[in-house]
């Protein structure tokens, strides 16, 4: 029950946005009693009830809040008429079994002692049966031959003028007629018999249903749902479906619709699942699977020192905005059929450690990333690359493996586990078939590898590597990497201009990789023609680089021509960093003294 008690502490802390915050926010916060859908029609009447105009709703504008019933916030198939907004099947009076429904739903409420003038204007045009031919006059619906709507779903919604200042305009943004319907909404429960509510620990009036759309993607699906009277969802451990959990009715809908605010405004859907991270209270907080970086913070860092620099002025900015003792709650959505949706992740941390925890990951699975400087790669990123499948200058990964993959690097940032050696080696293993990728996607997918390889090899063994070429190290796999990344330079600088051809050294990529000794050796004899176009500075300047590192290798006793390890790549990046560095004419300079 974690979950929905944070749920309802969320509704609680927000209570003075209740229904009336619009602006802001993608979707406002429902009140009890009520949810959001989009409208097609808008109906004005004045005072008495008499049609005054119509209009088509805008597809740009947003959902509006009307009144449901428990039964009707979860109708499916079955007819169940809302109270007061509705489908034109039910406000229209052509169909026998659903518009009286609806008349009757409305009729009860302006009825009792809870009712407002509104209503009854409502009420009289909607009993005088003109609705059709108003629609049809206007031009807003299309009839068939036989009278009715060509398509009964439209969504009606209300506004009603002459009736004063405060009391005239849009249904849907009345607070007076929200507060109305949540009281007789509590009246005709007050003969159902009090059970302790699973959330709230008080003796309350138990939902009957719970609420659906949390998730607008898996709109029909619910977190609480027990219909299955046929199969094995509670036998065997309850006699009747409430006595596995029992919700008070105002705790489970402060709760949905809080968290069907939070999943509108705050989420982010990766393959169909949603993930969402939140503070009860209302203070912002930081993306789990972005960087922590905001504003001035998200500057190119051009070294490592700028870059520790801007990650703990972004942590301090957040410490700021978010209370050390603050709770967040993060959480994962996904639905495997149509009605049921699980809460497929679930966490609550204090805020002090899940921005440690966010900062750890940044400052370790981060790299240079050429003009755009040293960085930390997104999770989604990390998985579309590691996944993925280049298409038309594209990355595509599929949905299934994208939800779950994100879910397990979500996990790994927040619960600080190792990073999956398994993402790590699909990195690697891309990274050695560059010659597949086109464009920046090349970069982007080294990029992502480097990165990865340090952090994964920081959480294993608590290696640290630099962002910089290190020529005193002597691991055999980074020096044949900087091998690889100078014969591809040699080739590079022999062309006159970009011809749009790839080195030899990044089609032996992958065979040099898996016999390295064997590959340099090859690489060795076809770079001899493109030493010779080279200025001879340059040349004895290559040619020194790459004797430096074969003499380091030289000196090793260990098979050389062994498959090289992650590291390569660490090399071959730091060697061609260095070298794009650096301009033809230093390396001339450098090669002549």
């Amino acid at each position: 029950m974690g979950l929905l008690q944070k749920a309802c502490e969320t509704y609680d802390a927000m209570a003075h946005r209740v229904g009336t915050v619009y602006a802001e926010e993608k979707e406002p916060l429902a009140p009890v009693s009520h949810i959001m859908v989009r409208a097609q029609i808008e109906i004005t009447l004045n005072q008495d009830g008499h049609f005054v105009t119509a209009r088509t709703v805008d597809k740009e504008e947003p959902k509006i809040i009307i009144p449901v019933t428990e039964d009707s916030a979860g109708r499916t198939s079955s007819p169940c008429a809302h109270p007061l907004c509705d489908q034109l099947g039910y406000v229209a009076p052509y169909d026998a079994k659903k518009h009286p429904l609806y008349v009757t739903a409305l009729s009860d409420w302006t009825t009792s002692p809870y009712t407002l003038p509104k209503l009854q204007a409502i009420l009289n045009y909607v009993q005088g049966g003109t609705i059709l031919s108003d629609l049809s006059d206007t031009g807003i619906i299309q009839c068939k031959p036989n009278g009715q709507p060509s398509d009964e779903k439209l969504m009606v919604r209300w506004v009603v003028n002459g009736l004063g200042a405060e009391s005239s305009g849009p249904c849907w943004r009345d607070q007076a007629l929200m507060a109305s319907f949540i009281q007789y909404s509590s009246f005709k429960r007050k003969d159902i018999p009090d059970h302790l509510c699973m959330i709230s620990g008080d003796m309350v009036s138990p939902a009957r249903q719970h609420p659906k759309g949390i998730v607008p993607i898996n709109g029909n699906a619910k977190l609480i749902s027990s219909n299955d009277n046929s199969g094995f969802t509670y036998r065997g451990r309850f006699a009747d479906d409430w006595q596995a959990a029992t919700v008070g009715y105002a705790a489970s809908q402060k709760a949905h619709s809080a968290l069907r605010w939070l999943v509108a405004n705050q989420s982010v859907s990766f393959g169909g699942r949603t993930f969402l991270c939140w503070n009860p209270q209302g203070h912002p907080v930081p993306k789990v699977h972005g960087a922590m970086a905001r504003g001035k913070n998200s500057q190119k860092a051009a070294n490592p020192t700028q870059y520790r620099q801007q990650l703990l002025e972004a942590l301090s900015g957040w410490k700021h905005d978010l209370p050390a003792q603050a709770g967040v709650v993060i959480t994962a959505f996904d639905a495997a059929t149509t009605g049921r949706l699980a809460v497929t992740y679930y966490n609550e941390l204090l805020a002090s450690d899940f921005l440690q925890r966010l900062y750890d990951w940044e400052d370790r699975c981060c790299w240079e990333n050429g003009p755009y400087g040293i960085q930390s790669p997104s999770l989604f990123q990390i998985v579309n690359f590691a996944f993925g499948v280049p298409r038309n200058g594209k990355i595509e990964t599929d949905d299934r493996i994208l939800k779950q993959q994100m879910q397990r690097l979500v996990s790994c940032r927040i619960d600080q586990a190792g990073f999956p050696l398994d993402i790590a080696r699909n990195l690697v293993e891309r990274s050695s078939h560059l010659l597949l990728y086109e464009g920046e996607n090349r970069q982007k997918l080294l990029f992502t590898a480097c990165a990865a390889i340090r952090k994964y090899r920081y959480d294993q063994w608590k290696e640290e590597w630099d962002m910089a070429l290190d020529t005193n190290n002597t691991d055999r796999s980074y020096l044949f990497g900087r091998l690889l990344a100078i014969a591809e330079a040699v080739e590079r600088s022999s062309y006159r201009t970009d011809e749009g051809r790839e080195t030899n050294a990044l089609r032996m990529q992958k065979s040099f990789a898996l016999r390295p000794l064997s590959g340099w050796r090859v690489l060795e004899e076809r770079l001899e023609p493109y030493y010779k176009q080279l200025a001879p500075g340059l040349r004895q300047w290559y040619r020194k680089q790459a004797q430096e590192i074969v003499d380091m290798l030289s000196s090793s006793d260990r098979n050389l021509n062994q498959k090289l390890d992650d590291v390569y790549l660490l090399g071959y990046y730091h060697q061609r960093a260095y070298r794009n560095g650096k301009s033809d004419k230093t390396e001339e300079t450098e090669g002549e003294v």
